[in-house]
């Protein structure tokens, strides 16, 4: 299985994600860290990640997010778009975003509280399809 695992850290201190890592696996192994092409083509992605407020303090890497396609069907089109966000080697919560017919349209979201406001509601959902439609354009 291949993911993007995406590490923010707040480095600063100052109580908010200041740093950003990208790093693309294929079963459990690093394949790469992103370069500066990835970068910018990960750029709406990691703004949009950043709303997400799962971050960690310092230089610590146990909270990050794991996100990949799947395409049951073998068409060679992702039908779901999945998100576990990890503390460490448990996976705290998960969202997916899955497209029933094959159209390109997400007709199903599933979600949790994913920006940590205390609320699961309609931000929380966009979240999510927006995540998944960037994943998608990086073509990992």
């Amino acid at each position: 299985m291949r993911y993007l695992k995406v590490i923010a850290q707040d480095r600063s201190g100052q109580g908010a994600a200041d740093t950003l890592q990208f790093e693309f696996y294929e079963d459990d192994r690093l394949q790469r860290k992103a370069t500066e092409a990835d970068r910018q083509r990960l750029n709406a992605f990691g703004n949009t990640y950043l709303k997400c407020a799962w971050f960690n303090g310092g230089d610590g890497e146990e909270r990050h997010l794991r996100i990949f396609s799947q395409n049951p069907s073998a068409d060679g089109t992702p039908e779901t778009v999945r998100l576990h966000f990890h503390e460490g080697p448990v996976i705290a919560y998960k969202a997916a975003a899955r497209d029933l017919d094959n159209d390109g349209v997400f007709e199903l979201i599933l979600s949790t509280d994913v920006d940590n406001d205390g609320r699961a509601n309609r931000t929380d959902r966009s979240r999510v399809v927006a995540l998944a439609k960037q994943f998608l354009k990086v073509g990992w």
